[in-house]
């Protein structure tokens, strides 16, 4: 059995001041901090083999701070990068809404037909984390595998290993900052959710 921990990175600047982060390095705040290191205790008794995280100062952070407990490797993916959100990337949301409202709907209420201007689509972002999931699952066989990742790339990321194409990606919500996937794999990549975006661990 293959499992994956799928963890959302913790709480950075964009995230509390509402505006879209993408593939800006923002800084994290002290309440993400908090966040880690209530992550790092609650997956403290799992036995991690190897940690994967995005190139974004908030993700690695965050990986560095699991790893606490566990002192494995930790290996950077710039697949694992939240969607590049072209011309949306630091305005803010309230913003954002004004002057692209058919952007701004889709991303909300139809995210499979999401793009923003001069950004990725929807469907680039489903592809290229499928491509690191396959990756990771194919050279980590029988391991057990954190991955810290971004909001987006995580919610195609369930998306994809709920066996669901891009087209129902608006059935899998974004989680909160350090929400938690697990899933294991089966030798006939059978998936099996054992928990979903928890947040409970985090005050």
């Amino acid at each position: 059995m293959t499992k994956l921990i799928i963890v959302r990175h913790c709480q950075a600047l964009g995230n509390l001041e509402r505006f879209f982060q993408g593939k800006i390095d923002s800084d994290i705040t002290p309440r993400g901090q908090k966040q880690i290191e209530e992550t790092a205790e609650f997956l403290k008794s799992e036995k991690i083999d190897v940690i994967y995280t995005s190139t974004k100062k908030r993700a690695r952070l965050s990986a560095e701070g699991i790893n606490k407990y566990h002192r494995r490797a930790i290996l950077v993916d710039e697949r694992l990068c939240e969607i590049d959100a072209g011309k949306w990337e630091g305005v803010y949301l309230s913003d954002i809404e004004k002057l692209y409202p058919e952007q701004f709907y889709n991303w909300r209420h139809a995210p499979s037909e999401f793009q923003a201007p001069d950004g990725e689509s929807m469907k680039d972002v489903y592809n290229r984390v499928k491509s690191a999931l396959d990756d990771i699952i194919k050279n980590n066989t029988g391991k057990t595998v954190c991955i810290v990742s971004h909001g987006c790339a995580i919610m195609n990321m369930v998306c994809c290993l709920h066996g669901k194409p891009v087209e129902n990606i608006g059935d899998f919500p974004i989680g909160t900052n350090m929400s938690v996937n697990i899933v294991g794999i089966d030798e006939s990549m059978k998936t099996e959710f054992l928990i979903e975006n928890y947040s409970e661990h985090l005050t």
